[in-house]
């Protein structure tokens, strides 16, 4: 019998995070998930849905109320849960359509970028040893999409530090402030740099000291293009597709493989960015 795991996964009430909640849950039936959401009332409602095909589920499954996008709530969450084994990072926001702006720009990295980073570096201090950090990130946030070379090569650094991710996240806000960041190589995406900021934030995770004294996994997956609310109902793939690499990545030995420790996975393989 496998040993019991402890599992969060945010914006899970819905969509990918609903997947792989759903997949965990009929792939190991000791583990226990919570489901950490917005609106409680919305992850109740899932809670009841999970319940018409998996059974006991509300016995294994718990929800809990988080707001990624406001530090007050990721440090009330991270204070009351406990420990746990697997953080999955899998709420993130993106604009409607053509939309863009400094405050669409601001907003999406509140969540997908800033809000991400601050639950995963508070919660590894909850994190048992051996445990794993799996973000959702996108390839919507590749290399490709920075049309400056000194700029890519700054993303690229193998010795990027955190505080400079941080600080090439600020350079695109400001530039969008000001409308120089075509001028600068960025591009007209603000959730593709969003994305782009935390894959390449994560690789910098994995090397902390902190989580390798832990022996913490530490990836960052793209589920591709799935058929969910935020990416509409024209993509190719299921929300379960989508959560397939996810339980690839949970399902890994308990121990740190330096080949893959803060790398882009993509279809259960290791992708450059």
């Amino acid at each position: 019998m496998e040993d019991k795991k402890r599992v969060v996964v945010t914006g899970s009430n819905k969509g990918i995070g609903y997947a792989i909640v759903e997949r965990i849950a009929k792939e190991h039936p000791s583990y226990e998930i919570v489901m950490a959401v917005r609106t409680v009332s919305n992850g109740e409602e899932a809670l009841k849905k999970l319940a018409g095909s998996i059974p006991d589920i509300d016995k294994r499954v718990k929800v809990e109320e988080l707001d990624v996008s406001n530090f007050d709530s990721i440090h009330k969450f991270v204070s009351k849960i406990g420990p746990i084994d697997i953080l999955i990072n899998n709420a993130g926001i993106a604009a409607k359509g053509d939309n863009f702006d400094a405050k669409i720009v601001q907003d999406t990295f509140q969540t997908n970028f800033y809000g991400t980073i601050e639950l995963s570096e508070k919660m590894i201090q909850n994190i048992n040893t051996n445990g794993k950090i799996i973000t959702v990130g996108s390839s919507a946030g590749k290399l490709e999409k920075i049309k400056d070379d000194k700029l890519k090569a700054s993303f690229e650094d193998p010795k990027i530090t955190r505080s400079q991710i941080f600080d090439l996240a600020k350079l695109y806000y400001d530039s969008v402030v000001d409308d120089t960041f075509e001028k600068k190589g960025f591009p007209k995406q603000g959730y593709a740099m969003s994305k782009l900021c935390i894959n390449t934030y994560t690789r910098v995770l994995g090397q902390q000291k902190e989580v390798l004294d832990k022996n913490i996994q530490v990836y960052v997956f793209c589920p591709g293009w799935c058929r969910t609310d935020m990416a509409g109902d024209k993509a190719p793939k299921s929300a379960e597709d989508g959560a397939d690499t996810c339980a690839y990545l949970v399902d890994l030995p308990w121990e740190i493989n330096n080949d893959f420790q803060g790398k882009f996975f993509y279809e259960r393989q290791v992708k450059p960015l």
